[in-house]
């Protein structure tokens, strides 16, 4: 039994770390981070070959701020350096406040700013912009001379806006609080909305796949970097299953069409997957983003290892529900 548990922890650590389309980390700010905050390590293992050199960060307010990922020779990871140093003065960061990061799994992260003392979010943070800290940066310290303009208006989607009560007796100032975000955040709501519905969609399109895979096959719901960056991650498991350790070739079918790959095991990673060929693949059947794969063996002996595809769109597995 307790087997069985610790299988299902490494099963749902490794769904998570691969197919999770968003990931979080939090960090306390102890001494020497003006300069260099240090990604924790975990994160750093699992998402290292996601991260490009320069990533984004993007305040409570709305503001970006492009920062080079390093290598940490000390901690033995890896660490925001050049361009940090102006994310911190901008926002005030102070020793023991916590900030929490959103990553999107491409290069941005979302940034909430906690107070040390008070462990609530500090409000100046949603205020950057309005207060000039940010306001039309050369960012030559990253490596490159690119322009960042920081706009004194609070107008992108992400920006919040205060709540007025019905019994308010203060006026909000449109020079402050312009209307152009307000639409945009009217537009936020409606993003919202449409997430929920996409996510509904997947979830129908992968209880279909679920009903129909074999103990031999595997499911992969279909994130960006599957569709976008083109690569697919193989289950660790089912790779020591299939005895999927070393480079080799793979075809894959869809109906009668066949294609080429080459899948690649990272030992240090734990992980295996295909990059080549496989973005073919992508583009022949039009694949999107929450669409659902079942990959089924022919037979795990014969070489190169035939893999046949069957597609559940998340679109179709709304409309044949609603049928």
């Amino acid at each position: 039994m307790e087997e069985n548990c610790e299988d299902c922890m490494q099963w749902e650590e490794e769904l998570y770390w691969t197919h999770f389309q968003t990931l979080h980390f939090s960090q306390l700010l102890l001494p020497g981070f003006h300069h260099c905050l240090v990604i924790p390590q975990k994160f750093s293992i699992h998402c290292k070959r996601k991260l490009p050199q320069i990533v984004t960060l993007k305040s409570p307010s709305g503001a970006i701020y492009n920062v080079r990922v390093e290598q940490d020779d000390v901690e033995k990871t890896l660490a925001f350096r050049c361009g940090w140093d102006k994310f911190v003065k901008d926002h005030s960061l102070k020793g023991n406040d916590l900030l929490v990061f959103k990553f999107h799994g491409v290069s941005e992260f979302e940034v909430l700013i906690f107070d040390g003392q008070t462990l609530c979010e500090r409000p100046a943070s949603y205020f950057v912009r309005k207060c000039g800290h940010a306001d039309k940066t050369k960012v030559s310290q990253t490596g490159y001379d690119q322009e960042e303009h920081f706009n004194s208006d609070i107008d992108t989607a992400s920006a919040q806006l205060p709540v007025i009560s019905p019994t308010s007796t203060g006026r909000v100032s449109k020079e402050k609080y312009p209307l152009s975000g307000l639409k945009k955040m009217r537009g936020e709501i409606s993003n919202d909305s449409l997430d929920h519905k996409l996510a509904g969609r997947k979830n129908k399109a992968l209880s279909l796949a679920q009903r129909v895979i074999s103990p031999d096959g595997f499911i992969v719901v279909m994130k960006r970097s599957h569709v976008s960056k083109c690569f697919l991650t193989i289950p660790y498991k089912w790779c020591l299953k299939n005895n999927l350790l070393a480079r080799q070739e793979v075809v894959m079918q869809v109906d009668q069409k066949k294609w080429g790959m080459k899948f690649n095991f990272f030992g240090s990673r734990g992980r295996g997957g295909i990059s080549t060929g496989w973005k073919k693949l992508v583009q022949d059947n039009n694949l999107r983003e929450s669409d659902v794969c079942v990959f089924e063996p022919t037979n795990s002996e014969t070489k190169p290892l035939h893999l046949h595809v069957y597609i559940f769109r998340a679109a179709e597995a709304e409309s044949s529900n609603n049928g």
